[in-house]
């Protein structure tokens, strides 16, 4: 009994013992479990993308952590991108694969993106009846693609009219209406005018179209550009701004800003991204734009729609449908409207007291009734920018309307059909060559043989300047990485024919050889139209070779000129040098996009200082950019501007350099200063000079900003120069392979101008 008494405490605390730890481990399990759903909670994640700011970021992200916190299954993450480079991140993003579950963006590149693939999924079957019935059909229009939803409008924004009440007192109903109240304010001489909006946008002029017709498309998305209804949109805004002259010349939205504000603009045509611009002491009303009163249609503006698309990528894509019907609810819509000042989707939201009582807001859901959303087409993407130029011509009169819609038809059917073809050939399964696999080989087995070649060498190298080396080890992998790599790769794609639509294809079925050079290089058609319609084809390689070629002998010609008269001068002990020399270099100081656009500005044929200047002298004023000849002449004044500072301080340093005794015996002798200069001035400073002459060459063979910031290569690319002509095959056609193909064309002639620049600076040199 004893011993059992004395052993049963021990055995009880044993027991216990066990039980407290099976406890704890059990509690340690729990634990661990729970800790484990909770990261599993938490990897439930959704990524959503945005560039909204101000007051609109403030809102939005408020029911971003409203969901968050209204539901455990997902939390969501929004990240603001800024919106410059928005639609290149999504580009670059999310075909491999990266990038946001869900993002916002407008709708316009959705048939693009559809299109190319892996870049937006359609939501159809995760969205209801009841869902879509929260938004009007021309909205939902704009979020289909060939019968597929691929998204959820979210905002919108469209262009109307805005007034300025003290000067027109009630909306025009018709055009003729509005033609007439414009005439009454317009005085051009006083810089007044009745009407003013960014009339050679294609998006604004979108209005004029959709009410003569169906716009850039026919009703199968077919390009129809040169339809009758089109070609009477053009011949209406020809008559405003030619005839009528209510319109002020080449308009931009700060200048349509700038002279609403200054009260010499009585109407303009702008949508709510003007609204926050407008000065407080200007009283201004927002109507719906009138009635056409040729066709009986209402003018219909081409409205953007924001929409929340989903990517293809996602992991939970019905939690993200599931985001997009809380964010497009009337609760989000509201709060959207009265505390960011967006126009929401969800038309119920305007029901809302605080909306409904918004009379600018009201009018602009009273203009959505009529408006029509942008094409969502891929053709879309190639039309902007060619449609503006056209309207450029036909405003300014340089060509007739009809005559440049039946062009502009067959360029962009050109270039759609090459589109078209790469899209094809993309889709066509293809193995990769036998010839491919070779390449390889046959680098590594010329590395092998070069590092057995040379390997003796290259240590005995290493060992003697090994510091060296490691020093410049890091500009060697920069120079790697940011210019060798680029440069195969470009050389690699002019190979293919890589457009926007098989960028993502296998690399071997876009290879097409040589047929972009020949197509470069073999493009002898330097006219294109008949008869009447005969004139330049401005596209053509050998048309723009000679343009560059004539720009850039008369900009360096120009600028060693006369920075070497400014040098001679500097170099004398003139009164006030240290001020002159400091003066003359700043245009060198001032980054050269901000100088090319003060020189557009001067240059603007209404309000620039030259046209003010020439009016004040009784002249007549120039339209610098609606003839080869001026707008040439506007970059060349701006570029050399740009090149006499660097010219000026390369030939001030080598006159410095040259010994003052020479001049001196030249003195004695009897010698003139033209002989000095000639025989003295000139040979001393070739070793200089022709440096920076190659330099300046290169710099202005490739001078992009100032063609395309001042002049945009107007009229109608007539002065492009041949990297301003690849940056719009790449950017603005869309095709990449031939983009690259033109830029080695570019790199060989700068190549071999270098070396035979330099074989003749050797012969001359051997020469003397």
């Amino acid at each position: 009994m004893a011993s059992i008494s004395c052993g049963s405490p021990l055995r009880r605390r044993t027991a216990t013992g066990l039980v407290g730890l099976l406890g704890r481990l059990v509690q340690a399990v729990l634990c661990l479990l729970i800790c484990l759903s909770g990261s599993a909670r938490a990897a439930d994640s959704l990524t959503l993308w945005h560039s909204y700011r101000g007051a609109e970021r403030t809102a939005f992200e408020q029911r971003i952590r409203d969901y968050n916190r209204s539901q455990s299954a997902v939390q969501v993450k929004a990240l603001a991108v800024p919106f410059g480079g928005f639609a290149d991140k999504l580009s670059a993003a999310l075909p491999r694969g990266q990038g946001p579950d869900l993002f916002v963006f407008a709708h316009d590149r959705l048939g693009g993106w559809a299109s190319s693939g892996h870049t937006i999924a359609p939501i159809d079957r995760y969205v209801s009846e009841r869902l879509l019935r929260r938004f009007p059909a021309n909205l939902l229009d704009a979020m289909t693609f060939t019968g597929d939803l691929y998204g959820l409008p979210f905002a919108f924004k469209s262009p109307a009219l805005i007034m300025n009440t003290d000067l027109v007192q009630s909306p025009p109903a018709t055009t003729n209406g509005m033609v007439a109240e414009a005439l009454r304010h317009t005085d051009r001489a006083a810089g007044r005018f009745g009407l003013a909006y960014s009339y050679t946008e294609p998006f604004f002029h979108g209005a004029l179209m959709n009410s003569f017709g169906q716009g850039p498309f026919d009703r199968g998305g077919n390009l129809d550009l040169d339809s009758p209804a089109n070609v009477a949109s053009l011949q209406m805004l020809a008559r405003w701004a030619r005839q009528d002259r209510i319109l002020p010349e080449d308009p931009s939205s700060t200048l349509v800003t700038d002279l609403f504000n200054q009260g010499r603009a009585a109407m303009v045509i702008s949508g709510p991204w003007m609204l926050g611009e407008i000065a407080p002491q200007v009283n201004y009303r927002v109507a719906p734009l009138p009635v056409n009163s040729e066709s009986g249609k209402p003018l219909s503006p081409w409205v953007a729609v924001e929409g929340l698309f989903l990517s293809p990528w996602s992991q939970h894509p019905e939690q993200a449908v599931a985001l997009m019907e809380f964010l497009t609810s009337r609760a989000s819509a509201e709060i959207m409207a009265t505390e960011g000042g967006q126009l929401p989707a969800n038309i119920s939201a305007f029901e809302h007291p605080s909306v409904a009582t918004n009379h600018v807001a009201m009018a602009f859901r009273q203009q959505l009734e009529h408006a029509v959303p942008i094409p969502n087409l891929p053709a879309m993407t190639l039309l902007w920018v060619p449609l503006e130029n056209a309207l450029k011509k036909v405003v300014k009169g340089v060509a007739q309307p009809e005559a440049e819609m039946q062009q502009l038809q067959r360029q962009l059917s050109a270039d759609l059909t090459r589109l078209e073809r790469s899209r094809r050939r993309g889709e066509t399964p293809a193995q990769m060559p036998l010839w491919l696999w070779v390449i390889p080989v046959v680098l590594v087995v010329l590395a092998a043989w070069g590092w057995h070649r040379c390997r003796r060498r290259l240590m005995v190298g290493w060992q003697a300047n090994r510091t060296a080396y490691l020093y410049i080890l890091p500009a060697m992998l920069g120079m790697l990485l940011l210019v060798l790599f680029p440069l195969g790769y470009g050389l690699l794609l002019s190979f293919t024919d890589t457009t926007v639509f098989n960028e993502h294809a296998p690399l071997w079925s876009r290879f097409v050889g040589l047929d972009n050079y020949a197509a470069i290089l073999g493009d002898f058609h330097l006219w294109r139209g008949q008869g009447a319609e005969r004139s330049l084809d401005f596209d053509n390689f050998y048309w723009t070779l000679l343009v560059t070629i004539i720009w850039t002998a008369s900009n360096v010609i120009l600028a060693v000129g006369l920075a070497m008269v400014l040098a001679l001068a500097l170099d004398r002990p003139i009164v006030g040098r240290s001020w002159f020399r400091l003066i003359l270099i700043l245009p060198w100081a001032i980054p050269n996009y901000i100088t090319a656009l003060v020189w557009k500005g001067m240059f603007h044929p209404q309000f620039g200082v030259f046209n003010q200047g020439l009016q004040i002298l009784g002249l007549a004023p120039v339209a610098w950019f609606d003839s080869i000849g001026t707008s040439f002449v506007t970059g060349l004044i701006t570029n050399v501007w740009l090149s006499i500072p660097f010219m000026m301080v390369v030939i001030l340093g080598g006159l410095q350099s040259i010994p003052r005794e020479l001049y001196e015996v030249a003195r004695v002798e009897g010698a003139g200063r033209w002989f000095q200069f000639r025989r003295i001035t000139l040979p001393l400073l070739k070793p200089v000079l022709i440096p920076a002459v190659i330099l300046s060459v290169v710099w202005t063979f490739n001078m992009f900003n100032v063609i395309y910031l001042v002049s945009d290569g107007a009229p109608a690319g007539a002065n492009d120069i041949l990297i301003t002509k690849a940056f719009r095959i790449g950017f603005e056609k869309y095709q990449y392979a031939y983009a690259a193909a033109y830029s080695m064309v570019i790199l060989a002639l700068l190549f071999g101008y270098t070396l035979w620049q330099t074989r003749v600076s050797r012969t001359l040199e051997v020469a003397r």
